[in-house]
């Protein structure tokens, strides 16, 4: 009876000295989004902000985004609800329509930016300055920087 009740209390100690390790990052929230960001990932590719001209300025309290996609500067709305959070969509996102010379990464920003459905933290900085968005396949699409 003794090994037994010392084998109880071994196996609670374990199991609270792993649930105080377990520490779980930082979480981002909806109003974490608020402002600019360079788009510094985008589909597994490292991104030089300079160099693709990406950005993404996002209002957090009209539930609206905008920025350059490139060459041509978009906007589009926020599909959010508290009730669901991290979970998040830009549908419509629309652009002007400039001719450009390469429209390659434009093009590959929209698609990403069409297929997003959920965000977290990227990191464990405090403020949040790095957020990553996944699609449905929980594939990242993207990483974004504060400005």
């Amino acid at each position: 009876m003794k090994k037994y009740i010392y084998l109880c209390l071994a196996a609670l100690s374990i199991g609270i000295f792993a649930s105080c390790k377990a520490k779980k990052g930082v979480e981002a929230t909806f109003s974490d989004l608020d402002g600019s960001w360079n788009i510094v990932e985008l589909n597994g590719k490292a991104l030089n902000p300079a160099g693709t001209n990406q950005v993404i300025e996002f209002d957090v309290a009209r539930h609206s985004l905008s920025g350059k996609a490139g060459c041509n500067r978009m906007m589009g709305q926020i599909e959010y609800s508290d009730s669901h959070k991290n979970i998040i969509k830009f549908p419509q996102v629309a652009t002007t329509r400039m001719a450009c010379p390469d429209m390659s990464g434009e093009r590959e920003l929209l698609q990403a930016l069409d297929k997003v459905v959920r965000f977290e933290a990227e990191g464990d900085a405090k403020p949040v300055n790095k957020i990553a968005l996944y699609g449905t396949d929980n594939t990242k699409l993207m990483v974004i920087e504060k400005k």
